[in-house]
């Protein structure tokens, strides 16, 4: 059999169609301890063989830990919105590299004629692994043990531990998602355990802050609609006031808090793209189980607000019992447009006093929105952020969904892979403190009025470029699949916690004048460097002087 196999970066998705270019040269690759490096072993059967196509082994030598997946295609058929820059792979429906899958046991794969694909490699140090050059070789062989073809690569091991990550990070988790497709219970022992195990996988990726739901969080839903109930706050209703049971939020927590998490963002209490409405709240009334608001409820209503002077002290004295107080974000409404401006702060003047001090968050991109107070942290766009430069803010966060496509970062499935890593060097040079994006695993259509199968229906039926509502799929007996794009996105968190370190050792300033050696214009959200060479060099650079500032 005549094979290719050529090791390439992480930031090359390789297309079937495409040979895909060798690992740069001059690019040493390197990891500190504490790290996932990923490459790739891309490769192409370049004959027709009669027969059944052929099955082949793959093997990796390294002293150095390895995980191999093999990465799958998924079909586009939305892959950006008819206006929008020229920095994509393709701009036609196509299939494209997302799917990291674990290969069987035997190590076998089937090979395709004249179609490229990769297998995807995490390298890391174990605890203990003293620093140095690690050869890493990547063999292919039929299944009598017949040599077909290899490729290697030396991978140095930095003796400096990357720091923890400073920047805080959310995607929302959908709890009914993973009851929808996996047909268990709300809340049922089955869910929580898929739960617990979507969690897992995003604090192991960098998502350190959880949305958490109180109640069932009122966000892409139809008006008059609803999603499945998902409320970790019982709530009981008698004629002179309310009581509530917090066990099932007290789990969550403890739950959370086992997987890595350490941030916590309580559901949003009023709804989407304004407040307008009281969010679903279930509870006990008259000895029966009902909705008690909703959407008709007003958001400003004598009996909505009764509520929230009994439901927020008591869930802060719970956090406070939990000792998570200090890390909990609360929202109001999410996305509130500029129209909505006095409504908003109507809201902001009934919440802040009964939250006292707590932090306050919302996604909003509209400087006119922010009430006078100065203690509410505003969530612009990653496109909108220059609006808010010259404000002085508690904390400085931003977020990027569907509508941030133009010449910004994002995980679109169809974007080139340095386009979504480059997001940690950017995060580093705008001093941000935290980061938002509205999906980790959105399995339905717009308004969540259907389930969808992301691995045929990676747009939503058309809500959205393909890929924006999910970073992980959802395997096999409740475990997720990690995407390609999760894994760049760890990249990215890698790259700002290590220049973050250098820092420590050299400056920021010259950290700054680093990053910037060569380029002609610094680097915005909108301008930066596209190619991965550049990436892979930086980062290189970079470790070097860790390297050389160890002791």
């Amino acid at each position: 059999m005549r094979i290719t196999l050529k090791l390439v970066s992480a930031l090359s998705k390789v297309m079937r169609q495409q040979e895909p270019p060798k690992y740069p040269e001059g690019c040493e690759a390197s990891l500190l301890l504490n790290e996932v490096f990923s490459l790739q072993a891309a490769y192409c059967l370049n004959e027709d063989l009669p027969g059944n196509l052929p099955n082949v082994s793959v093997k990796v030598a390294c002293e150095l830990k390895v995980t191999i997946r093999q990465v799958f295609n998924v079909p586009v058929r939305f892959p950006c919105f008819g206006k929008s820059d020229d920095n994509y792979l393709d701009k036609t429906a196509n299939v494209f590299p997302d799917v990291l899958r674990n290969i069987q046991t035997s190590g076998q794969v089937r090979l395709y004629p004249r179609q490229w694909d990769a297998f995807w490699l995490d390298v890391e140090a174990e605890p203990g692994t003293k620093p140095g050059v690690y050869p890493l070789k990547v063999t292919m062989t039929d299944l009598e043990g017949q040599f077909l073809a290899e490729d290697q690569i030396d991978i140095t091991l930095i003796g400096s531990n990357l720091p923890k990550q400073k920047l805080i990070h959310t995607r929302w988790i959908h709890a009914d998602s993973l009851a929808s497709h996996y047909q268990v219970p709300m809340q049922s022992v089955e869910h929580n355990r898929i739960l617990r195990n979507f969690i897992s996988l995003a604090a192991k990726r960098g998502i350190n802050m959880i949305l958490t739901p109180i109640h069932t969080p009122p966000l892409d839903t139809l008006v008059n609609g609803e999603r499945l109930t998902m409320q970790l706050v019982d709530v009981f209703k008698t004629s002179a006031d309310y009581s509530f049971k917090f066990s099932k939020l007290r789990d969550f927590v403890q739950m959370c808090r086992q997987e890595g998490i350490v941030y916590f963002e309580m559901a949003h209490l009023f709804t989407q793209w304004g407040g307008l409405h009281a969010p679903k709240i279930m509870g006990v009334k008259d000895g029966s189980y009902t909705q008690l608001f909703g959407w008709d409820t007003d958001a400003t209503s004598p009996e909505y607000v009764e509520f929230l002077q009994s439901y927020l002290p008591a869930l802060m004295r719970e956090l406070e019992y939990l000792d998570v107080l200090d890390k909990t974000y609360f929202h109001l409404t999410d996305e509130p447009g500029i129209s909505a401006s006095e409504h908003y702060k109507k809201l902001y003047g009934i919440v802040r006093p009964i939250l006292g001090k707590a932090k306050i968050l919302d996604a909003l991109s509209e400087p006119q929105l922010l009430p006078e107070s100065g203690d509410l942290i505003p969530v612009p766009g990653i496109n909108e952020l220059e609006k808010f430069e010259n404000i002085p803010l508690p904390e400085r966060w931003t977020y990027y969904c569907v509508a941030n496509h133009i010449d910004v970062s994002n995980t679109f499935i169809a974007m080139p892979a340095q386009r979504t890593r480059i997001l940690g060097i950017q995060l580093y040079l705008y001093k941000m403190t935290g980061f938002l994006h509205w999906a980790y695993n959105f399995y339905f259509s717009q308004f969540s009025t259907m389930p969808i199968d992301p691995y045929l229906n990676t747009d939503c039926s058309g809500f959205a470029p393909a890929g924006d509502a999910f970073q992980v799929y959802p395997g096999e007996g409740g475990q997720p699949e990690e995407s390609l794009r999760l894994m760049l996105f760890l990249h990215a968190m890698q790259d700002l916690r290590a220049l973050e370190l250098l820092e420590s050792k050299i400056g920021r300033e010259a950290v700054e004048s680093l990053i910037h050696e060569g380029l002609e214009e610094r680097i915005t959200m909108k301008v930066y460097p596209k190619d991965e060479r550049w990436l892979l060099s930086l980062r290189e650079k970079v470790n070097r002087l860790i390297s050389q500032h160890a002791f």
